[in-house]
């Protein structure tokens, strides 16, 4: 079975063809996973970039929650003096009460006055009459 040049070359023409087209099978292949290679790493370094804002904005969030702490702590201060404030007002009120409470005496007893001051009057004014009529006055 001698196969002459022309077979031989025909044979070699055929391996040849379809080499070609599994190696332009092969480069189509290979041209599919490069593009699907370049749209994952875009898509990649999208997700990079959302990745970094939402770290930045996870980063701002954690300063206003520091903020927001700081203030919580400064009101608790605030709050704490304002008790202190309140129990001192409360201690001077209750102090108050007992003054308050002797109001009503007071003003019976002002109302006493009163009526002293008007005897007083009542006296002066029928004393000094006497006392001018005892006197002698030497013109």
């Amino acid at each position: 079975m001698s196969l002459t040049n022309e077979q031989i070359i025909d044979k070699l023409e055929r391996k040849i063809d379809k080499q070609s087209e599994q190696i332009a099978t092969i480069n189509d292949t290979l041209t599919r996973v490069v593009d699907t290679i370049q749209r994952q790493s875009e898509q990649i370094s999208q997700i990079n970039s959302i990745v970094e804002k939402q770290s930045q904005k996870i980063i701002d969030i954690e300063t206003n929650i520091t903020k927001i702490e700081n203030k919580m702590e400064s009101q608790k201060e605030s709050m704490q003096n304002l008790d202190k404030k309140m129990s001192k007002i409360e201690g001077l009120l209750e102090g108050q009460n007992t003054n308050l409470q002797k109001i009503p005496d007071l003003i019976e007893k002002v109302g006493q006055l009163k009526n002293w001051r008007q005897i007083f009057i009542i006296l002066m004014t029928a004393l000094v009459p006497w006392y001018l009529r005892g006197v002698n006055v030497k013109p």
